[in-house]
């Protein structure tokens, strides 16, 4: 796989695996991350190393439900492509343009609109636990919220990842 093609002219390095994101470089910048096909999330951080490991610890990042469930759709382990710049606010302006040009991901739609949000993995997570139980609900909850993915790979979960599959990632 490789980076998003645009016609911005990107200087992107990469591609790390998501689980070895101290590889990133530190400073301000561009990250795309992407799972097979799918482009499933495009940011910037003042510090891109910082921010990916957030990502790949399923901390608080808002792009966690599209990578998880790209990664789970896909069955293809994150990527990351990187770029630096010398602010983070010129980092954005490129983001805010390659989006425009590209769309907002997960990308390309209509094949990966299931990961809008990580809908596709949160069917499967919810019909694996049933419908009514407290996992099904934690999970949806979870998921909505977009931030803490994480805690959905606790023991009380085992059983249910053991139905659908974890998708390839640094979560395994």
């Amino acid at each position: 796989m490789s980076a998003p093609n645009a016609s911005l002219k990107l200087n992107l390095t990469g591609p790390y695996s998501l689980s070895q994101s101290a590889q990133v470089p530190k400073g301000p910048g561009l990250y795309i991350v992407t799972c097979g096909e799918c482009t499933a999330h495009i940011g910037t951080s003042g510090d891109l190393r910082n921010r990916v490991s957030t990502l790949a610890r399923l901390g608080t990042h808002r792009g966690s439900p599209e990578v998880l469930c790209a990664a789970y759709c896909t069955k293809t382990e994150p990527l990351v492509w990187c770029e630096t710049y010398a602010t983070a606010e010129a980092a954005r302006s490129v983001e805010s343009r390659l989006k425009a040009e590209l769309g907002e991901p997960p990308t390309l739609r209509p094949q990966f609109e299931r990961c809008v949000n990580g809908l596709g993995l949160l069917d499967a997570l919810v019909a694996a636990a049933g419908e009514e139980s407290f996992e099904a609900g934690f999970a949806t909850a979870t998921m909505r919220n977009g931030e803490n993915l994480r805690f959905l790979f606790e023991e009380r979960f085992a059983a249910i990842w053991k139905k659908v599959g974890k998708p390839p990632g640094p979560w395994l």
